[in-house]
């Protein structure tokens, strides 16, 4: 469709009409401009009537004042100068008489014919008055002053006399006037009242004119719209470059130049049946984007969907008169935008989609409209057509060319062979990486590419290609060099316009670098970068390769497991450069006593796995243990020539007796290479169960201690410290239980602390424990005390673990804080193994203990290393002596001896002494003797639950008596 030319559109027309309604609003003007002159006539009028007689009446009151004020003036200064006062100019009193005379002469001039005879009198008494002064003045004795004064008088009764009829006279004028008025306002009444009739017959002329008019312009202005709305979508046809940017430039224009309040474009989707989606769209917001697309439900009533369907124009001017509406249907009917127009688009012959302009005013009944809308739905399914091919055009184009520049420009090489095998074209891609050029290479057959077996490679290749259509896989090729690489290459037949195989396309990659990647992975995945020996990882990889021989041969498998002693003391003395270069030279040792079917590899850190194979029986594997320990009793030679001597302990499991699988021989192995560290180390022992069940029976109980400690399973128990001289209790031993297994643990065994505390000082749980045994035992210590109870003191151990670890003075005054528990009721007791262990720094601490108030006490004296020297500087009270040296007195005469010289040494440093492990009344006689101050032990009691201790205490009276 072409552009609608601006000379076929239509332009307004005069009509006889329009002539003869400008002649009677032309009339009608001049009607009402006469009348209007008219009454501004009478106004004005009026206005100067009124305006003359104010002054008139201004002018005569004037006048007369002024005739009276003039006499008064000439009569008062004759008097004056007749009696001799200040004289008076004669002239000046002429001049004011007259004055008065021409004042009164100007009266009787604009008076009326009544006033004259009045005023006529007044002129003649101003006369006489005048000639009286002029006497009076020329000859004061002659002229009587009475006489003057008389004339005086009847000036001034004239004059009121004469005020009063122009006071009448101008009453009767203004009444006259205000009548006159009257008739005046009614005739411009009435001339008002005339012109408002006129004006409203024009009015009604005149709008019944524009009624008419406007009717005309609209529906010139609606095909005017329409037209300028086709030119423009013309224009967007022509402009647009592809179908979205056209169908884009059609909305925004239908919004515009169309005036209507929306418009979108709906194409059918190709997966879903009778699917409209919304591509695009301009307009008011209403109805919303989500209900712009939608599914036409065919309806065979419904013209809507038919037309939808169908791909004809559809247009009214309310949709609610339709039925089957979609969401946008009805919203649009909300917006009060009820008119609608469906133009189909076309694209080859087939039904795309629609555009759909929404409106207020569309006229259904419009026919040349309908044709505009047919006209326009040609056009812009041409312009698709033309678009979409252009489109096709281009992109095949595009891809022509992207193909060519792929293969130009990609780094994989590719060949095209014909039929007859032979190289048609190559790519620049395949001269750098096989070297020939094309001049070389076409024209070829390919076999000077493959090094061996050309022939062989080329027939299995074809049979692929016959029987898949194409073929991939990894092949080596020779460069030009005679340099060999390996490529991945695929190889694909193209087919002609008969379906036959015409020419056969090669690409080609280089990934011998790649292969060399994963060759140097793989060994850095299965190889100790250090030693170069196989990682744990590949040791378990052969171990069970190994495994499956020998199950299918009958034959041992030995895993010896190697632990270098005292590898750490090299570390931390010579640093980590120093132990490495000493684990590569183990490394080295190693593998010359290791046959070439036997696997050495390295675990981590300083332990080594070596797997035999092929063994006939276990003593074979012994003699490479002893093999292995004779190779390390050479020294090793460092830097800066430094030697040193390593040695090794090994253990040895044995397939099948000792494991199934490469993780329970190696687990044993190692079981067993531990058993060689306990035995003294540098030796090496066969796997037995017991090794297992130990570590096992360890594991267990670290982790049922570990449970106990999460969930409070501890409890303390109190021993109580009895003097020997009066059996009163001293003091009381906090002592720690765990509670006797119950429910589903009820079948577990019962732990002692002979068991669990050395297990928990390893683990490093003692601090926990310590620090809940100190604080349950200062909380149950309180307790008593508010109970009235006198217990002395409770003597809590402290376990050498938390003394290294620090923090012992901080939290134990924390713990006396919080419980309350006053600090001379406190009791710390502390090995003298522990004591040891801390050198100088124990006095420091024992001082800081001292300062907090609480007792302190060696524990186990006589089992450690004492130095008399500490012994005497520390602020310790208390010396207790290990049951060791009790158990056997008083039979034993050395442990008496003993037991006496600690007695003596603790009186002579002023320390209270206990004995521990009383148990028979022997034994208290002897300590009694010996001058022991308290004793301790089952003779007295068993460690009893916090529960039972006030019957113990009210059995050794120590309640009653301080009480």
């Amino acid at each position: 469709m072409s552009a609608v030319p601006l000379s076929a559109r239509p332009r307004p027309t005069s009509t006889l009409g329009t002539a003869q309604s400008r002649g009677r609003v032309r009339s009608v003007a001049w009607s009402i401009l006469v009348l209007a002159a008219v009454s501004l006539g009478l106004m004005a009028w009026s206005h100067q009537s009124w305006h003359e007689l104010q002054q008139r009446a201004h002018t005569f009151d004037t006048l007369l004042s002024q005739v009276q004020l003039q006499a008064r003036r000439a009569q008062i200064l004759t008097e004056q100068r007749a009696t001799g006062q200040p004289q008076s100019e004669t002239h000046n009193i002429d001049a004011l008489a007259g004055e008065a005379q021409h004042a009164a002469r100007q009266l009787q001039q604009m008076a009326p014919a009544n006033l004259q005879a009045d005023l006529y009198r007044l002129s003649q008494l101003l006369a006489s008055s005048r000639q009286v002064q002029t006497a009076r003045l020329n000859s004061p004795p002659s002229a009587d002053a009475a006489q003057l004064q008389a004339i005086l008088s009847g000036i001034e009764q004239t004059a009121h006399t004469v005020a009063q009829q122009w006071a009448t006279e101008f009453d009767a004028e203004t009444a006259r006037r205000q009548r006159l008025d009257k008739v005046n306002m009614a005739l411009v009444a009435c001339v008002t009242l005339l012109l408002l009739t006129l004006i409203a017959r024009a009015q009604r002329q005149r709008e019944n004119a524009v009624d008419s008019l406007k009717a005309r312009e609209n529906q010139l202005r609606h095909k005017t719209r329409m037209y300028d709305f086709l030119s423009h979508v013309n224009q967007a046809i022509v402009r647009a470059d592809s179908e979205s940017d056209l169908l884009r430039r059609v909305c925004d224009v239908a919004v515009a130049q169309g005036q209507f309040r929306k418009a979108w474009v709906a194409l059918f989707d190709a997966h879903t049946p009778r699917q409209l989606d919304c591509h695009v769209s301009a307009g008011v917001a209403q109805p919303t984007e989500e209900a712009l697309s939608f599914i036409v439900h065919p309806d065979p009533v419904a013209e809507l969907s038919q037309c939808l369907l169908e791909g004809r124009c559809f247009r009214t001017a309310d949709l609610s008169q339709h039925t089957d509406l979609p969401l946008w249907a009805i919203q649009a009917i909300e917006a009060q935008t009820p008119g609608c127009v469906i133009v189909p688009l076309w694209r080859d012959h087939e039904l795309v989609g629609h555009l759909l302009l929404l409106g207020r005013r569309v006229k259904d009944q419009d026919h040349e409209e309908l044709a505009l809308f047919q006209d326009l739905s040609d056009d812009l399914s041409f312009a698709l057509t033309n678009l979409h091919r252009d489109t096709q055009h281009d992109l095949t184009q595009e891809r022509v060319r992207l193909h060519a520049a792929a293969l130009e420009s990609t780094r994989d090489g590719m060949m095209v062979l014909d039929r007859n095998r032979l190289l048609v074209s190559i790519n620049p891609a395949f001269s750098a990486l096989t070297g020939y050029v094309e001049e070389e290479a076409v024209g070829r057959t390919p076999e000077f590419l493959i090094p061996d077996q050309p022939s062989e490679v080329i027939s299995e290749i074809r049979a692929d290609l016959v029987s898949h259509g194409s073929w991939q896989g990894e092949i080596w090729f020779r460069r030009k060099s005679g340099e060999l690489f390996m490529v991945k290459m695929s190889l694909s037949s193209v087919h002609n316009t008969r379906g036959r195989p015409a020419h056969f396309v090669a690409m080609f990659t280089d990934i011998t670098p790649l292969k060399e990647t994963e060759e140097r992975l793989a060994r850095m995945a299965h190889f100790d970068p250090l030693t170069d020996l196989p990682n744990r990882v590949l040791i378990h990889q052969r171990l069970s390769h190994a495994l499956s021989l020998a199950e299918r041969h009958h034959t041992l498998v030995g895993v010896v497991f190697i632990d270098l002693d005292n590898f750490k003391t090299v570390n931390d003395g010579l640093g980590h450069a120093a132990g490495d270069n000493l684990l590569k030279q183990v490394a080295l040792r190693l593998r010359e006593r290791v046959r070439q079917e036997d696997t050495l590899g390295r675990l981590s850190g300083d332990e080594f796995i070596l797997v035999l194979e092929h063994l006939r029986h276990p003593q074979q594997a012994g003699q490479v243990a002893t093999a292995i320990l004779e190779s390390l009793n050479q020294p090793f030679t460092l830097a800066d020539n430094q030697q040193v001597y390593v040695r090794a302990s090994i253990g040895i499991s044995l397939y099948p007796q000792d494991g199934q699988d490469a993780s329970e021989l190696i687990r044993n192995a190692d079981a067993a290479m531990y058993e060689s560290k306990r035995r003294g180390r540098n030796s090496f022992n066969f796997y037995t169960e017991a090794f297992t069940a130990v570590a096992s029976s360890r594991l267990q109980m670290e982790t049922r201690l570990r449970r106990a400690v999460e969930h409070d399973e501890f409890v303390l128990h109190y021993q109580p410290m009895v003097n020997i001289a009066t059996g009163q209790i001293m003091a009381l031993e906090a002592l720690v239980r765990l509670k006797t297994p119950s429910g589903d643990n009820a079948t577990l065994p019962s732990i002692g602390p002979c068991e669990f505390i050395p297990v928990m000082e390893e683990t490093g749980m003692i601090v926990a424990l310590g620090e809940w045994v100190l604080h349950e035992a200062c909380r149950q210590g309180r307790i008593w005390l508010d109970a009235g109870l006198n217990f002395g003191r409770i003597a809590v151990n402290l376990s050498p673990s938390e003394v290294r670890r620090g923090g012992v003075v901080e939290r134990l005054s924390r713990i006396l804080r919080d419980t309350g528990l006053p600090p001379e009721c406190l009791e710390i007791e502390i090995t003298e193994s522990g004591l040891m262990e801390s050198g100088t720094s124990a006095e420091q601490f024992l001082l800081m203990l001292y300062e907090l108030g609480v007792s302190l006490s060696i524990d186990d004296f006589g089992t450690g290393y004492s130095s008399l020297a500490y012994l005497k500087r520390f602020p310790v009270h208390q010396l207790k002596i290990d049951r060791s040296f009790i158990q056997d007195t008083p039979g034993n005469v050395s442990d008496c001896q003993l037991v006496n010289t600690m007695i003596s040494m603790a009186h002579g440093l002023h320390m209270t002494v206990v004995a521990e492990g009383v148990e028979h009344p022997a034994q208290v006689e002897l300590l009694s003797n010996l001058g022991c101050d308290i004793a301790q032990g089952y003779l007295y009691s068993r460690p009893v639950p916090a529960s039972q201790v006030a019957d113990l205490l009210r059995l050794r009276g120590l309640t009653a008596q301080t009480g």
